[in-house]
């Protein structure tokens, strides 16, 4: 099961197509769609049908908030005054209904930068680490996917230039291998973040490791 969640945040409806279109063609199962706040009015503007749509819809008229209830199977309006995003919400939601799905995030990077962070950090609420390997944001120029410890392989993405790993957490003996700049067994302290990486030349994966900790996984371009 493949979950495609579109947020509040900028939003680009030619690579959203484009995306899922990838996604679809390299992996098996349903796609479902999920509109959080403004993402649901984006996903009734491409005439495509959710089946949740979960906000407190302030930034998004009466007239819209109907066409959403018409093209959603279920919507729940949230009270702006609450303890967590829209986002985290509908990421409860679709974890609870799907448990075993990918969770494709759009719209939840790139605009303001405490939504940015809030979209990042949310990875360390406890309810997250079964599926964090699975949470997936995505941007036009930048993918985010979080690795927990053990061994591990990052798939190159073809439109992306520079690999990063950014250190959520203290993390101990991190292997890089089939990188620019290779690791072995490098122990940080402290939160860092190793910018600026890249695949080998003709290579189209690398593998790791590392002992403790989280890490964020950015490929991205200029």
């Amino acid at each position: 099961m493949q979950v495609f969640m579109i947020g509040s945040g900028p939003f680009d409806e030619a690579y959203f197509k484009q995306y899922v279109e990838d996604v679809m063609d390299n992996k098996h199962g349903e796609a479902v769609y999920v509109g959080i706040d403004l993402g649901a009015k984006r996903f009734v503007e491409m005439d495509e049908t959710m089946v949740f749509a979960l906000g407190d819809f302030d930034s998004v008229s009466e007239t819209d908030y109907q066409h959403i209830v018409d093209n959603a199977n279920d919507v729940i309006r949230l009270n702006p005054m609450k303890d967590e995003t829209d986002m985290q919400a509908g990421l409860n939601w679709v974890i609870d209904h799907y448990p075993n799905a990918e969770y494709h995030l759009l719209g939840a990077l790139g605009g303001r930068v405490d939504h940015s962070l809030c979209n990042l950090w949310m990875i360390f609420m406890p309810e997250y680490q079964r599926v964090l390997e699975h949470i997936h944001l995505i941007h036009p120029k930048n993918w985010v996917n979080f690795l927990s410890p053990g061994q591990f392989q990052v798939n190159k993405v073809s439109e992306m230039t520079y690999l990063s790993f950014i250190l959520m957490t203290p993390v101990q003996e991190l292997t890089l291998t089939d990188v620019v700049y290779p690791l072995d067994r490098a122990t940080y302290r402290y939160p860092m973040a190793l910018i600026s990486n890249e695949f080998l030349a003709n290579h189209t994966q690398m593998s790791g490791s590392f002992k403790t900790g989280l890490i964020a996984v950015i490929q991205s371009r200029d």
